[in-house]
């Protein structure tokens, strides 16, 4: 893509006046995808970890065992955020090595700090599925539970295109339709804050592309907002070992 789209007619021939644009505009295109992968990758993992014990009757060898039902919830949610987050981990470091062997300016040009604070937040966006995922999988049956997270999951990037088209049309409804989508479903506001801190605008591609990312995205998130966040992922993990310890699994 470096190579053929600068010298292609629709470009005329721009070449290192294209380049900056079209750099930033793969490292995005990676971030995205592999954010999406890990997304659907965590969502499969995490859909069926209760119910399918529930249906299974597994359930009932382990919890005759001396543990408490919360232990078993907060077990199975640290063991899927530690799976998850390998492969989360794999994805983030092999976009950077990829981008290092074809010296990307938008990856060798990152520092220390960046690298680390966006492969936290990385991390995040599977954490935080993890938990909406485990508390379906306590009241929901397998496939449904997936395609409802799934369903949430792509809220949230409508969310995102919603508000960045409230500002664009200077409307205060829609900015706030659009938030409020992002409260419902924060993991777009998570990926865009990674992607601001990964591919920060710069030069031709920072014109073109501020603050928008693949599937649309409003004003950067602030850290109240994260504040949120850490307290949505704590509210679904508390009802998931609420409703798990009164459930009749008999």
């Amino acid at each position: 893509m470096l190579n053929y789209f600068p010298n292609t007619s629709a470009t005329h021939g721009m070449g290192d006046q294209f380049r900056p644009f079209a750099i930033q505009m793969v490292t995005k295109m990676g971030f995205q995808f592999s954010s999406m992968l890990i997304a659907l990758l965590t969502i499969i993992l995490a859909a069926g970890a209760v119910a399918s014990e529930l249906d299974s009757g597994l359930i009932q060898g382990i919890i005759t065992r001396p543990i408490h039902r919360y232990q078993y919830i907060l077990g199975k949610l640290v063991g899927l955020i530690i799976l998850a987050c390998l492969y989360a981990s794999v994805l983030f470091f092999s976009i950077l090595l990829i981008g290092y062997w074809f010296d990307l300016s938008t990856i060798t040009s990152l520092t220390f700090t960046q690298t680390m604070k966006g492969w936290l937040l990385y991390l995040l966006l599977p954490s935080a599925l993890v938990c909406l995922t485990l508390f379906g999988s306590v009241y929901f049956k397998t496939v449904s539970n997936g395609i409802l997270v799934i369903f949430i999951y792509i809220l949230g990037n409508v969310g995102g295109m919603v508000e960045m088209i409230g500002q664009y049309v200077n409307s205060n409804s829609i900015i706030g339709t659009g938030i409020f989508i992002s409260l419902v479903s924060p993991f777009q506001t998570i990926y865009s804050t990674m992607e601001r801190v990964m591919v920060p605008g710069s030069e031709l591609a920072g014109t073109a592309m501020a603050g928008a990312s693949l599937s649309g995205s409003g004003e950067p998130a602030s850290v109240w907002m994260f504040v949120y966040i850490a307290i949505y992922m704590l509210a679904f993990v508390a009802l998931a070992i609420n409703k798990f310890s009164n459930k009749d699994i008999t």
